[in-house]
This record gives C-alpha cells, structure tokens and sequence, in this order.
C-alpha cells in the first residue's frame, strides 16, 4: 500500500500476519533450545518505508524484542490489517492525507 503522509513524505506501507513459534535458549553459553517453553506469536507485522512497527520493546537483558505484533480483535482479516496499519502510523506520528 502506498500512502501520502500530510508532511508530505511518501510512505510505503506492508503488513503481514505472523504466526511464529520462538524458543528460548538453555544457556548464553550454548544454542540448546528449551523446547518447553515454546512460545506462540500471532499478529500483524507492519512495516513503513522498512522500518518495522512495533518498536520499542526488550526483551529482559535490554536488547530488542521482535515478538511484539499488533493484535487486534479482528484478528487475520482485512479490517484487522487495517486496523494494525492504523496502529503503526499512530506509533509511527505519522498521519495519512
């Protein structure tokens, strides 16, 4: 999608659905994975002019956290991707002529 920001910035806009399984490591020492805490993420994924939306978030030690996903109630749909759109150019300051 592609979009005029009223400052005048073109914006090209990407949204996808994810459905991403992420483990945990045993150790900062080696690559084990603890299968027992598998954990699910489902959610929108935006991206404006490449950047990835949400941002923000860390995990515990401070680095970032890539699991976050816009979740609205509508969940995989379009109203739902448009709602996850509207969310991101929120977060992003950024309004749509």
């Amino acid at each position: 999608m592609r979009a005029i920001a009223t400052n005048g910035l073109p914006l090209k806009i990407q949204a996808e659905w994810t459905d991403t399984d992420y483990w945990n490591r045993r150790s900062n020492y080696n690559d084990d994975l603890d299968v027992v805490n598998v954990v699910n993420v489902k959610g929108w994924q935006i991206r404006i002019n490449g950047r990835k939306y949400p941002r923000g978030h860390t995990d515990g030690e401070g680095y970032p956290d890539w699991t976050y996903r816009y979740t609205p109630r509508e969940g995989n749909s379009e109203q739902g991707k448009r709602k996850a759109i509207e969310n991101a150019l929120q977060d992003a300051r950024l309004t749509v002529v």
